[in-house]
């Protein structure tokens, strides 16, 4: 006979596991400073690259105007601004990865502990009807 509790739980494990339940399970293979810092790592990579092409676009564009007024000074100053201007998106990039980072983790593991929790109980029904 079919209990309809266990089948309502079998359900909705079932369907975590295809919805969110792989990317929690990934993610949560992971201890949250292990899960941040990685995720920092490829961040500050992935920023260096945009930047990178952006400032490489803004000197195509700018071709002729920084050509006809290229001094010593100028160059200096432009560097600067660019070195600035980069470290300052740097940090940004860094901080808002590190928030969402970490509130990805940690409710993937509430979402998984969740999901433990059915598994005990799923279990214990069939601990249960096997006593029976």
């Amino acid at each position: 006979m079919l209990d309809k509790r266990k089948v309502r739980l079998m359900t909705k494990l079932a369907l975590y596991e295809q919805k969110e339940g792989r990317e929690d399970m990934k993610i949560s293979a992971y201890y949250k400073k292990d899960y941040i810092s990685m995720k920092t790592v490829a961040t500050i990579l992935w920023t260096t690259v945009g930047y990178g092409c952006v400032i490489l676009l803004i000197g195509l564009a700018a071709m002729n105007s920084l050509l006809e007024n290229l001094t010593l000074t100028t160059m200096l100053v432009l560097a600067a601004v660019a070195v600035v201007a980069y470290v300052a998106a740097l940090i940004v990039t860094i901080l808002v990865t590190r928030k969402i980072a970490g509130g990805k983790h940690r409710d993937a593991r509430m979402r998984m502990k969740r999901y433990n929790h059915g598994l005990i109980r799923l279990l214990k029904i069939y601990e249960k009807e096997n006593k029976e």
